[in-house]
């Protein structure tokens, strides 16, 4: 395997260490010269993918023998870094950056590190707005911050947001609206986090009968009144009593949304 361009010169070395979250894009900065005096700069990795070398320069063939995603990219006043897309800890390890310029030359070794990850809490519900029922599902706390998606959608639409808390972690809520037409499903959202081996699925029982949402109660009411009290909610199936003309004095009941 090709090792890319050599430097000529030995400069005086440079170490340092940083940590980053996994799962994070990561820019390690070289030197903060730019290319108006840089003649070329030299990445040398010895990470858990192996070794492996990015270099690029004025006037000089792009060389990149790593293949996996990492990229030199510059800087908005002409300086050049090295962008790591998401950062795992196959990343971990020495990269050693060497860069010429018209003056001298620099050289660092960064030792490049995860930071240690936080699971996040998960949590979900079925929300009714608007007439619609919407499904929510919620990984809160995680750090760095945690991916959802929806092993049923029904070409239903979706939105998630992502929320940086003062403690660095994240809350990435997703919600999903689900079609009128569903009567009886169980949605499941895969939940995945670096914290975890594997990803987490929860489930969220979705019911819709004789035209209303899966809300359930035992009425106590006073007609004269039109006044509800709500003693009982249920989302089983077995627990709910269909009455169309009307509901009864202690009888379990739809809630009309």
């Amino acid at each position: 395997m090709s090792e890319g361009p050599k430097s000529t010169k030995s400069p005086l070395t440079v170490f340092r260490s940083e940590t980053h979250d996994l799962g994070s894009g990561v820019d390690l900065m070289c030197t903060n010269k730019t290319w108006n005096e840089m003649i070329h700069t030299i990445w040398k990795l010895n990470t858990g993918r192996g070794r492996c070398t990015l270099a690029s320069g004025f006037d000089e063939k792009y060389h990149d023998s790593c293949n996996d995603g990492k990229v030199l990219n510059d800087t908005t006043s002409g300086g050049s870094y090295l962008h790591i897309p998401l950062f795992s800890q196959a990343d971990e390890g020495l990269y050693h950056c060497e860069a010429v310029y018209r003056d001298g030359s620099y050289s660092a070794k960064i030792k490049v590190s995860a930071g240690v990850p936080v699971s996040p809490q998960i949590s979900t519900r079925l929300d009714f707005r608007d007439g619609k029922r919407v499904a929510v599902c919620s990984a809160t706390g995680g750090k760095p911050a945690a991916s959802i998606l929806w092993r049923n959608t029904w070409n239903s639409s979706v939105t998630q947001s992502s929320t940086k808390n003062p403690d660095g972690s994240f809350t990435v809520e997703s919600r999903l609206i689900v079609p009128h037409a569903i009567t009886a499903a169980n949605l499941s959202c895969i939940i995945t986090h670096p914290s975890w081996r594997e990803s987490h699925t929860e489930e969220i029982q979705v019911l819709n009968h004789g035209g209303c949402l899966a809300a359930c109660f035992i009425l106590r009411t006073s007609f004269r009144k039109k006044r509800y009290e709500v003693k009982h909610f249920s989302q089983k199936r077995s627990a709910v009593s269909w009455k169309a003309g009307g509901c009864g004095w202690g009888e379990t009941c739809c809630l009309q949304f």
